[in-house]
């Protein structure tokens, strides 16, 4: 990974000054630094440099690099975070996990040793802002079988794998959550070979007065249980939360569509919503039964001030529970994926759907202030995704993701939201849908950021002879971000870049399965050409097809100044 300008600046201005003499009051407060960090630490940055300027630099380093230390954490990481944590128990929990060694025959001088370690320099715990369940039980496995590795035992032979992986990850636990003064986020996961999570309810119902914290300082609560049954444990766990944690802002909910039914699980997952101050973000996942879903989001009128954000997928939800959600007066952001169970009440007349026909209750719906809205994969009839984006408002929506692409969507667009700026077409057919986007260009003014896709099977079946995906002069002169997704012909793109001289792209990103030597040709034709000359961002996704391609991404970006985006960035654009 190459530096940082900001990280060589640093080292440069501040590291030769150890050298002469030593550091006395820091040049930069605690508050500056704390910025500083955190910017590199967004950029993707790696900080382990900045631990040897100095001893103050250090102590404002490490609690950024153990905020989250389960990330990405290769084998010999993941022993090492171990040893740290293990030498970070108390006396009591020390005995627990002598016993625990001797109980399952390991060695004598392995348990001297590990329960001899020198407390380290700082309180590692304490500086945990993430903890999941399922990442601890990983890191405790791996630690296990490396120990047991170099005893010479087979794993397979191992007694009681489970218990030991349960016990451990409990006394860990036990650390982490009385030190938890800075934790902020707690995801009830697990580890897929296990029948249960190791039982913590009893752990949270410590006292706070005797030093233990527990969970009340957390914001962000994540239940991740999409392909695994939520047990005994589990759910013992999560009725302790409402009574303990008041401040969660942000709850992701994702449950196994196969037993969602739950009355238990349902129960307590309302008793949490119920229990916040302030809900702010919510989302959910994987409930198959409509009655279910109601009472859920039933539950977020408690939050209809605060809530600012929600998204709902593979659920069964009911027109009434849309109705909740537009009483939100604050909601900017809504997402439904892959949902079922919104219908419209008169579904006998096959002829036509006029307003008359709608369901009173979908003329009620509104919400007064969304700004995003993703639809996408909701239902056979195409008049939902219209009723929807009707139902958005006039004046606030910005962005608008939709994968139906009809003549009532696109009217509803027009007529219902004059003001977006962020446009994306999911499931966009040429030859269906050309006439249709002409049509919304010439109303839609601000649309800034485009994103068409085409499905795979559509563009193998466009012959080279047909038409352009879009015409470029049909796109609007306010636009400055272009995404063209899947597989495009050089005639399709020459059609649509050679003509493109109203609008000013800065960002072109070109995410296809493979880009041959001819497209590429048509996109550095395009960038060198007077309309194209403001390009300052291209991305090409995929696969390269040869060095002639390679070459001209060099000269765009030697002689015009692009900077070519890595593909594996492209997702974040």
């Amino acid at each position: 990974m190459t530096e940082h300008p900001l990280m060589k600046f640093m080292i440069n201005l501040f590291a030769p000054v150890q050298f002469k003499k030593p550091l006395g009051v820091p040049t930069l407060p605690t508050e500056c630094m704390y910025q500083i960090f955190q910017h590199l630490v967004d950029q993707g940055e790696a900080l382990h440099p900045f631990l040897l300027i100095n001893r103050y630099w250090c102590r404002n380093v490490i609690p950024f690099l153990w905020a989250r230390p389960f990330e990405q954490l290769n084998p010999e990481n993941m022993y090492k975070i171990m040893l740290v944590y293990l030498s970070s128990l108390n006396d009591a929990e020390k005995a627990d996990l002598r016993d625990l060694l001797v109980q399952n025959s390991y060695d004598s001088e392995f348990i001297t040793e590990l329960m001899q370690q020198n407390n380290p320099l700082f309180n590692y715990p304490m500086m945990l802002q993430e903890l999941s369940i399922k990442n601890l039980e990983m890191i405790v496995r791996s630690w296990i079988h490396r120990c047991n590795m170099e005893f010479g035992r087979q794993i397979d032979q191992i007694d009681q794998m489970d218990v030991q992986i349960n016990s451990m990850t409990s006394i860990l636990c036990k650390l982490f959550l009385r030190n938890s003064v800075n934790l902020r986020c707690f995801r009830v996961d697990k580890f897929s070979s296990h029948e249960d999570i190791p039982e913590l309810s009893t752990l949270l119902e410590i006292s706070p007065s005797l030093g233990f914290i527990g969970l009340s300082n957390i914001s962000k609560l994540e239940i991740n249980y999409s392909t695994q049954s939520i047990l005994k444990n589990s759910l013992d766990l999560l009725k302790t939360i409402p009574s303990l944690c008041k401040r969660i802002h942000t709850m992701n909910i994702k449950l196994p569509i196969f037993e969602s039914s739950n009355p238990d699980i349902i129960k307590v997952i309302i008793s949490i919503i119920i229990a916040q101050d302030k809900l702010k973000e919510f989302s959910l996942e994987g409930v198959e039964n409509e009655n279910d879903s109601r009472d859920i989001i039933q539950a977020l009128q408690s939050h209809v001030r605060s809530l600012s954000s929600v998204e709902i997928d593979s659920v069964n939800i009911s027109t009434s529970s849309l109705y909740v959600l537009a009483k939100c007066s604050n909601l900017e952001s809504l997402a439904i994926t892959n949902c079922r169970g919104l219908t419209i009440q008169d579904m006998s007349n096959t002829v036509t759907t006029t307003p008359s026909t709608i369901d009173a209750l979908w003329n009620n719906i509104k919400f007064v202030n969304l700004k995003k809205l993703y639809i996408k994969n909701l239902s056979k009839n195409t008049l939902i995704s219209s009723l929807i984006i009707r139902a958005a408002g006039k004046s606030t929506l910005q962005e608008l993701t939709l994968d139906v692409i009809t003549q009532d969507t696109i009217n509803s667009i027009i007529e219902n939201c004059p003001n977006i700026t962020h446009l994306s077409l999911v499931n966009y057919h040429p030859s269906l849908h050309d006439h249709l986007l002409n049509s919304l260009f010439q109303t839609l003014k601000n649309v800034t950021h485009l994103t068409i896709q085409i499905p795979s099977k559509s563009s193998s079946s466009i012959s080279v002879s047909s038409s352009s995906i879009i015409s470029g002069k049909s796109l609007p002169s306010s636009l400055t971000y272009l995404k063209l997704q899947c597989g495009f012909k050089k005639i399709q793109l020459d059609g649509l870049l050679s003509d493109c001289c109203n609008a000013k792209l800065k960002v072109l990103i070109i995410d296809v399965v493979k880009i041959l030597y001819m497209d590429m040709k048509v996109i550095t034709s395009f960038i060198k050409g007077q309309t194209g000359s403001s390009v300052k961002f291209l991305g090409i996704g995929g696969g390269i097809g040869c060095g002639k391609v390679t070459k001209e991404l060099e000269e765009l970006k030697e002689n015009f100044g692009v900077c070519v985006i890595p593909w594996y960035e492209i997702a974040n654009w």
